[in-house]
């Protein structure tokens, strides 16, 4: 019985270390929570990141709102911030993402209150 539990043990640990391994060579893109803090511009019905471009809401009516907010009243978001890459996260190994789902703060281009780190 004793050599059963430890044959199990042992393919237990060699799984969860392979695991482990495989986790860092596979990569989850960070997405941009609902809450997170956005510029809406009224007059052109998008959103911006919060670091904008002044261009983008010169001459215009902008006030703050969560994402979720703004998709729900029928926002897009800002072409030039898309291309820009405002609104993609960081690229983080499976390891770090599961560790975010576990509540452990990673390395994320947003908190969990959804303000922006960067």
């Amino acid at each position: 019985m004793k050599k059963k539990y430890q044959v199990i043990v042992v393919i237990v640990i060699s799984l969860l270390l392979v695991g482990f391994f495989l986790s860092i060579y596979i990569t989850v893109d960070e997405t941009i929570p609902d809450n997170a803090v956005v510029v809406i511009t009224e007059e052109d019905k998008l959103y911006h990141s919060i670091h904008f471009d002044h261009i983008c809401v010169s001459g215009k009516t902008a006030r703050t709102t969560t994402l979720a907010q703004a998709r729900a009243a029928g926002y897009r978001p800002d072409p030039h911030c898309e291309q820009l890459g405002y609104f993609r996260g960081n690229r983080r190994f499976l390891f770090y993402h599961l560790l975010s789902k576990l509540g452990v703060q990673v390395n994320s281009r947003w908190d969990k209150d959804g303000n922006w780190l960067w």
